[in-house]
């Protein structure tokens, strides 16, 4: 369960994570993050037009691994929604 103090640090190693996969032609970004019922979300938008939902899909799902196999428990990344 990530802490308040916690937050920024996590959030930024998603950042990071988000960043270094572009190498691969996924391009997402961070848009906001809430903390509630001790879960981490972090919403995540495509900052290129294109791609395909399953390679986000697969991104998002990576860094939540990547995360967890660092210490990073309980933090999503959730798709931002189109109106």
């Amino acid at each position: 369960m990530p802490t308040t103090q916690q937050v920024n640090p996590i959030v930024e190693k998603v950042e990071r994570l988000l960043s270094e996969a572009e190498s691969t032609g996924i391009h997402l970004k961070v848009l906001s993050h809430s903390l509630d019922d001790d879960w981490l979300y972090v919403v995540v938008a495509p900052t290129q037009p294109g791609g395909n939902a399953s390679d986000y899909a697969r991104l998002m799902s990576q860094v939540e691994g990547k995360l967890r196999a660092s210490g990073d428990q309980h933090v999503l990344l959730v798709p931002e929604l189109e109106d």
